[in-house]
């Protein structure tokens, strides 16, 4: 910046200096006014960088706090869809255990009753009255081996659930 420096061409009277002096003093007066004007346009643009740090921090800040809002956001729901995948491959676990324990005890019934069915037919080859019982006994073999497939088939389509919901669950 250019500044016009104003000096005195006379000694004053009234201060009883020489005008050399005088000259020195302004000047002097003038290079600290020069030196005052640029600290002054130096403290000016350290504060308009600091004003736009402060906003520039501000919108830092605001921003971190909204991505840490959606985090939060986001681990709440995978909290919330990982504890009830659990449960419901709990419930289906459980299901899949009960129809299980229901097939082996069909099929340890049928084992007992085919037993049972050797041990008639054995008797019925000593006595003929017995073989109305026989028939009656391989009837209820025959029914009680068609409920065993049903089971079967029915624990077959609920294993399949189960591997396609894991499944599910994996990917």
């Amino acid at each position: 910046m250019d500044k016009t420096v104003k000096i005195r061409a006379y000694t004053d009277p009234a201060s009883g200096q020489p005008a050399s002096k005088q000259k020195e003093q302004d000047l002097e007066l003038a290079a600290r006014d020069a030196q005052l004007a640029d600290e002054r346009n130096k403290s000016l643009e350290q504060l308009k960088t600091i004003v736009q740090l402060r906003e520039a921090l501000k919108q830092e800040q605001v921003k971190t706090a909204e991505v840490s809002k959606r985090v939060n956001e986001l681990e709440s729901g995978l909290q919330q869809v990982t504890s009830s995948s659990a449960s419901d491959l709990a419930r289906k676990d459980a299901r899949i255990e009960a129809e299980m324990k229901r097939a082996v005890d069909a099929e340890n019934k049928c084992k007992q009753l085919q037993e049972q069915l050797k041990q008639e037919q054995d008797k019925q080859a000593n006595t003929p009255d017995q073989s109305r019982m026989l028939e009656a006994k391989e009837r209820e073999l025959t029914d009680l081996k068609a409920r065993v497939k049903e089971m079967t088939g029915a624990l077959n389509k609920i294993v399949n659930i189960a591997e396609i919901a894991k499944l599910t669950d994996e990917s």
